[in-house]
């Protein structure tokens, strides 16, 4: 189910971004991998994704910044809503609670946790409608 996902990563760390690409690609899922959130927001306007992971630190602009302007656009533009998930170290509960109230829909902590990653693209997988998914 997950591998006919479209999924956009913003990462900045190049361990990171093999380590998230091996992950998906083990599972079938193409990935596209950019540095920072300004690269997040271009490649979002460009193509329709199915879920955005995005990293929480990064320069040029964070996954926050780079969330709020997503989210502003969908409501602008009448976009459908990408699920963003948080990838970051940081999961207290505060912090996941500015994720939330930024407009994330979820986070994965890092280390990334494997089942934790391949759970939540599961559950973006099965709420996609058929047509989409097939």
């Amino acid at each position: 189910v997950t591998g006919s996902l479209r999924v956009l990563a913003a990462e900045d760390n190049a361990v990171n971004q093999v380590v998230l690409r091996t992950l998906l690609e083990q599972i079938g899922v193409e990935v596209t991998v950019v540095g920072n959130g300004a690269e997040a927001i271009a490649a979002w306007r460009e193509v329709p994704w199915d879920v955005i992971l995005m990293d929480v630190q990064m320069p040029v602009m964070d996954g926050l910044s780079a969330t709020r302007e997503i989210r502003a656009a969908e409501a602008l533009e009448g976009r459908a809503r990408t699920p963003i998930i948080a990838l970051t170290a940081n999961a207290m509960t505060h912090q996941v609670a500015e994720y939330r109230s930024t407009g994330m829909d979820g986070h994965i902590a890092k280390p990334i946790d494997v089942r934790a990653l391949y759970e939540a693209l599961d559950a973006i997988a099965q709420a996609l409608p058929v047509a989409q998914a097939a």
